[in-house]
């Protein structure tokens, strides 16, 4: 003998399964916590706390998980932050600074001479990364910029317009990455 399901019971178990996996989704989805930044640079920017949080995602799969650390209530370029990435899967770090030189490009932020400079300095700053890494981008109040992985200092740039260009790449109002940098600047 079988069993007969009403419309409404029906509508109600569909209703009630995609309640589940809509949950289920977004907690997977979801950045983690905020790991905490290297010794160097909370000695250096007192205050400094995360602020926004972002993950990007390519077909499902997550890219990175991205942490804007800020000193005071509202993040401003020229007060000391930090971007921490940490990635969903290793990538070389020719494709990272290749990527972020693109993305300069796309947005105008420099001449091909001024993005040269940047490259090179980036190759020096970014290394191969793996899934798990911490990846920390730190922008002093100075104009140097200095990048960690996982608490060792990768090296630092005393250019002031190096770490703007940088972090425009995630903040930029036209990024490429709009849900991001909605995520990062809590919009």
């Amino acid at each position: 003998m079988a069993h007969r399901i009403s419309a409404g019971a029906a509508s109600l178990r569909v209703g009630a399964m995609l309640l589940v996996l809509i949950s289920a989704t977004a907690a997977i989805a979801a950045p983690p916590e905020a790991r905490p930044l290297p010794p160097q640079v909370l000695s250096t920017a007192p205050g400094i706390h995360p602020f926004g949080k972002g993950r990007h995602s390519w077909w499902g799969i997550r890219m990175y998980d991205a942490t804007l650390w800020i000193v005071g209530s509202r993040w401003s370029a020229t007060a000391p932050h930090a971007l921490d990435i940490e990635p969903g899967r290793a990538v070389p770090s020719d494709t990272l600074v290749t990527n972020a030189i693109a993305e300069m490009r796309d947005l105008k932020l420099g001449d091909e001479r001024q993005l040269a400079i940047w490259r090179a300095e980036m190759k020096k700053l970014i290394p191969n990364v793996q899934q798990g890494d911490q990846i920390v981008i730190f922008c002093s109040d100075t104009g140097r910029t200095v990048s960690y992985l996982n608490n060792s200092s990768t090296g630092e740039v005393d250019d002031p317009s190096f770490c703007p260009a940088v972090m425009n790449v995630w903040l930029h109002p036209q990024t490429k990455h709009q849900a991001v940098r909605k995520s990062l600047l809590r919009q």
